[in-house]
């Protein structure tokens, strides 16, 4: 089990963005990641690190859904 580091999915197409955290390589969609935006369906969306400030935020809501 390796996590992976914090990253971002953008949708070109009408600007929804997220900032992901998973805890683990193996990914649950809808929670670790999306297929597809959820605003607007488009299927393109960009993958980027999130920097670090986002990756913290996104890794510390992670954690409290957890709890």
């Amino acid at each position: 089990m390796i996590k992976p580091q914090p990253f971002e999915l953008i949708c070109k197409q009408c600007g929804w963005r997220k900032t992901f955290a998973p805890r683990s390589d193996a990914f649950i969609e809808g929670h670790d990641y999306v297929s597809n935006c959820p605003k607007c369906g488009n299927s393109e969306l960009e993958h980027k690190a999130a920097g670090p400030v986002k990756g913290l935020l996104a890794e510390m809501r992670a954690q409290l859904k957890h709890q």
